[in-house]
């Protein structure tokens, strides 16, 4: 393992810090004790949220009662075979299916199929009978684990933006736009209210690739809790945007809302998901380009970057023609909700 110094402007709102390069050997993730060495201190907010989080999971845990069994059946285990497992139902999830079939199966599975269709994070508990198919990136039309790939590099772009600058250096996460990969970058757009006109140097850049590899590293599980409007407001009421956009899913749902919440070590956002199992999944990434925007009148930075996953493998020419298409601004629809 190599370490790099990222070079800042003593200027710079960006959290200077060492970078790893890291060599492959054998393993996907590195201890999570490398990377808590160069982040900034969680915030107080932060501190909340993840408080209120593990509390809903026990909560959640509580209502269980007594454990049910489920039906769970395997297709595809080998061509036209299944295999029928028998679960805890509201806890045992498709990762724990994978683990009594075949470690091919934890490895390369990046979500499940159930009941013909729907789409369900590796890590969410099953709730009921169901028929499972394990999902990868090297099927023959991977159309929609690339969008749930795009969408959970968006979380971790904002992971990255929130834990990447200094602490005196408000940072209100807006929202990214419904995952396109043919816009050829994802995205998150951000409010950075104590800088007006900052355009990013190539350091920091830089830096910021930097943090987003070291969380990929760290083999981060993404968690997921679907918890209700009040308990969401709770969780993001350090961040006036989402309490806006809360606020507009409530008006315009005519049912009681649900709204489905992701952690990532001690990141929290909310999406309709699903996402990746883990940030290991993540391979070659970096973030490419920061551009200003205005939206309703108010200044955005629209940031954008590119990544593949890491079952894939891409020659170095190949990736910068995707780097260089990256850097220019994504068109994707603007934020709406202010």
């Amino acid at each position: 393992m190599l370490a790099k110094k990222c070079l800042l402007n003593s200027n710079s709102p960006l959290t200077a810090f060492t970078a790893f390069k890291f060599i492959e050997n054998g393993s996907k993730c590195v201890s999570t004790a490398v990377f808590a060495q160069n982040v900034q201190q969680s915030s107080a907010h932060r501190s909340v949220a993840n408080t209120l989080f593990d509390e809903q999971k026990k909560k959640k845990f509580a209502e269980i009662g007594r454990i049910r069994k489920i039906e769970v059946r395997v297709k595809n285990v080998k061509p036209d075979e299944e295999v029928t497992l028998i679960m805890n139902e509201n806890i045992s999830t498709p990762f724990n299916c994978a683990q009594h079939i075949h470690e091919l199966f934890v490895k390369r599975s990046v979500v499940a199929e159930i009941d013909n269709g729907v789409l369900w994070d590796m890590h969410r508990p099953l709730t009921h009978n169901c028929a499972l198919n394990f999902r990868h990136f090297k099927e023959e039309d991977p159309r929609e684990l690339n969008k749930i790939f795009w969408r959970s590099c968006s979380f971790l772009l904002g992971m990255v933006i929130e834990k990447t600058f200094k602490d005196n250096i408000p940072v209100l996460l807006h929202s990214w736009p419904k995952p396109d990969v043919k816009s050829g970058s994802f995205v998150y757009d951000v409010e950075l209210p104590s800088l007006s006109n900052w355009k990013p140097t190539e350091s920091e850049l830089r830096t910021l690739t930097a943090m987003f590899w070291k969380i990929r590293q760290s083999c981060f599980k993404f968690e997921r809790l679907d918890v209700n409007i009040d308990i969401a407001k709770e969780l993001f009421a350090h961040n006036h945007h989402k309490i806006k956009q809360l606020d507009s899913i409530l008006t315009n749902s005519k049912e009681t809302h649900t709204i489905s919440v992701y952690r990532v070590n001690d990141h929290i956002d909310y999406s309709i998901g699903p996402m990746i199992p883990d940030t290991s999944y993540v391979g070659r990434v970096t973030v490419s380009s920061v551009h200003q925007i205005s939206a309703n009148g108010r200044k955005l930075y629209r940031f954008q970057g590119i990544a593949i996953p890491s079952q894939l493998r891409i020659n170095f020419f190949a990736y910068r023609v995707l780097m260089d298409r990256s850097q220019k601004l994504n068109r994707s629809p603007f934020p709406s909700v202010f």
